[in-house]
């Protein structure tokens, strides 16, 4: 694991007293380099479980700040026929 992907990793598992949104609930590592988070939150219009995959690298701090907004955004969202840990996967490795 790299720094970025650790770093990332506790922004979202330990976030701020006054940090609403996303919740992290797991993470996998697939091909390619990519870095799929397991999310759901309060502040997320889909109340399952969504996979959002994202490619490490970048400024680090927009991408926690910026999630749950990222996660709200219908067209993004896609469902995740293919993974049986979540209901909806949001594509996020160009943002």
């Amino acid at each position: 694991m790299d720094d970025w992907a650790a770093t990332l990793l506790r922004c979202l598992a330990r976030p701020s007293a006054d940090q609403v949104g996303s919740h992290l609930r797991g993470f996998l590592f697939r091909d390619g380099g990519l870095l799929r988070l397991y999310v759901d939150g309060d502040d997320v219009p889909v109340p399952d479980v969504i996979a959002a995959d994202v490619r490490p690298g970048g400024a680090l701090t927009a991408l926690p700040a910026a999630l749950p907004s990222l996660l709200g955004e219908e067209w993004r969202t896609t469902d995740a026929v293919d993974d049986p840990h979540c209901r909806y996967r949001v594509d996020l490795t160009d943002w």
